[in-house]
C-alpha cells in the first residue's frame, strides 16, 4: 500500500481532534474508520456488518455521526446515512407507488461500493418474535450480497439478481438475549463492537457543564473524519488493493482464527430456548465466515492507519470484536478466564451480578458450546462447580 503525505497529515489531523475532544471514543473510531477501510479490498463478496453496541450515553451515535456526510462533502460519494429503518425499506412493496417508481424508492441499490450508516438498529432488534423473525430473514439475503427477491400480493415479484456489495455501521443499547438467539438464524452475519459507558465523578461533570463548545467538538470530529475518509477512498477507489497487499503475519493469522473460533463456539445453541432445551453439548458452525470478516477489519484496520501489514494493534481491535459479539452473559466471564486459569460460582457470581443459581447456568452455557471444562461440585460437600478452558482453548489465559 502506497501513502501520501496529505493521507498522513489527514490521519495526524484525525487523531489530534479525536484525543482531544473524546479520547474514551478513540478506538471505536478507528472501528468505525476500519470498516471503510475494508471497502478498499479487492474481491470482497459480502457485506461487512459491524453494531456499535452500547448502552444510552456511551458514545455510539458520536461515533457514527462522525462519518456522516456533511453537505456537499465528497464522502456523499461513499457513504449512505439512514438514520432508522426497516428491512422492507431495501426493496419495497408498497401499495400506493406505482412499480415504475418502486425502483426510485429501494434502498438497496442505493448502497452498491458504499458504507451504511444507522444510529438506530431498535426497529430491528426489538419488537415481537414474528417481526424479528421476518426482519433476519430478509437479512439473511441481503448481507449475502446476491441482490434480493422477494414477492407480495400488491407488487408480485420485485428485487435484484445483481452482485451488491456494501458495508453497514449501525448502532443500538444492548440486544436483549431473546433477540440475540432469534439473531443466530443470522448465522454469523452481523457482528458486534462494544462501548463501555464510562462513569464520571462529580468534579468531571461540573468541569463539562461548564464547557458550552460541545457542537463545536462534534463538528470539528466530523469534519475530520469526513476529511480523512473522502481522501483515502479517492486515492484508493473501491476494490483496488489486492487483499495480499495488506500482509497478515502468520502469528497475527493464528489469532484470527483462534478469535473467531471462540465466537463460534460462544455463539452457538443460542438460537434454542433455555427453558425447553436441555444441556446437551450444541455444535458451533464451522467458522469461515467470521474468518474472512476478521481477516477484512484486521486488513480494514491496517489501511485505515496506513499501514501495509497487519499487526498486534489490529488484533487487538479484532480482539475486542470478537468478545463482544458472543452473548452479553458470557462476555464477562470469557474476559475472567483471559486473567484466570479457574472460575468458582462464586466468582461467576461476582463477575456477572447475578445470584448462584443463574451465574451456575452461565457456567454451564460455556461448558455446553466447548469453550470450558465445568467440574461440578459433590453434593452434600459445599464445594462450588468450576470451570477451566477447555483444551482448544488454553491460549486465552493470559500470564
Amino acid at each position: 500500500m502506497h501513502n501520501t503525505s496529505i493521507l498522513h497529515q489527514r490521519l495526524e489531523t484525525l487523531s489530534a481532534v479525536i484525543l482531544r475532544h473524546y479520547p474514551q471514543l478513540f478506538p471505536a473510531v478507528f472501528a468505525l474508520l476500519a470498516v471503510f477501510g475494508s471497502m478498499l479490498l479487492a474481491g470482497r463478496r459480502r457485506p461487512l456488518s459491524l453494531v456499535f453496541e452500547g448502552a444510552s450515553g456511551s458514545g455510539k451515535t458520536t461515533v457514527i455521526q462522525m462519518a456522516f456526510p456533511m453537505n456537499g462533502h465528497r464522502l456523499e460519494k461513499f457513504a449512505y446515512r439512514s438514520d432508522k429503518f426497516t428491512p422492507k425499506a431495501f426493496v419495497t412493496h408498497a401499495a400506493n407507488v406505482s412499480k415504475a417508481r418502486l425502483k426510485e424508492i429501494d434502498m438497496l441499490p442505493k448502497l452498491a461500493n458504499k458504507v451504511l450508516l444507522t444510529k438506530e438498529l431498535a426497529p430491528i432488534f426489538r419488537g415481537r418474535e414474528e417481526e424479528l423473525t421476518e426482519n433476519f430473514s430478509t437479512l439473511i439475503s441481503v448481507l449475502d450480497g446476491e441482490g434480493f427477491i422477494s414477492n407480495s400480493g400488491v407488487q408480485s415479484q420485485r428485487g435484484y439478481v445483481e452482485h451488491i456489495v456494501f458495508n453497514w455501521i449501525g448502532g443500538t443499547t444492548p440486544i436483549p438475549r431473546k433477540t440475540f438467539r432469534l439473531m443466530t438464524t443470522l448465522g454469523n452475519r452481523l457482528i458486534f463492537y462494544g462501548i463501555e459507558p464510562l462513569e464520571a465523578s462529580e468534579d468531571e461533570l461540573v468541569e463539562f457543564a461548564k464547557d458550552d463548545n460541545g457542537s463545536q467538538a462534534q463538528s470539528e470530529c466530523r469534519q475530520a473524519v469526513n476529511d480523512f475518509l473522502a481522501d483515502l477512498m479517492e486515492s484508493y477507489p473501491v476494490g483496488s488493493i489486492p487483499p495480499e497487499d495488506i500482509a497478515i503475519p502468520e502469528p497475527q493469522r493464528i489469532s484470527l482464527v483462534r478469535w473467531a473460533t471462540l465466537v463460534s463456539h460462544g455463539r452457538a445453541g443460542q438460537g434454542n430456548d433455555p427453558e425447553t432445551e436441555g444441556p446437551s453439548r450444541e455444535t458451533p458452525e464451522v467458522p469461515y465466515r467470521l474468518i474472512e470478516s476478521f481477516k477484512e477489519l484486521a486488513r480494514g484496520h491496517a489501511i485505515a492507519n496506513l499501514r501495509s501489514q497487519v499487526t498486534k494493534d489490529d488484533i487487538a481491535f479484532v480482539e475486542h470484536v470478537a468478545l463482544s459479539s458472543i452473548p452479553s452473559h458470557l462476555r464477562p466471564l470469557v474476559r475472567e478466564l483471559r486473567q484466570a486459569r479457574v472460575i468458582s460460582t462464586t466468582r461467576g457470581k461476582q463477575i456477572c451480578g447475578v445470584s448462584s443459581p443463574t451465574a451456575r447456568t452461565y457456567l454451564d452455557d460455556l461448558d455446553r458450546v466447548g469453550i470450558v471444562r465445568l467440574i461440578k461440585g459433590k453434593p452434600g460437600d459445599n464445594k462450588p462447580d468450576i470451570i477451566m478452558t477447555a483444551k482448544k482453548f488454553e491460549w486465552l489465559f493470559q500470564k
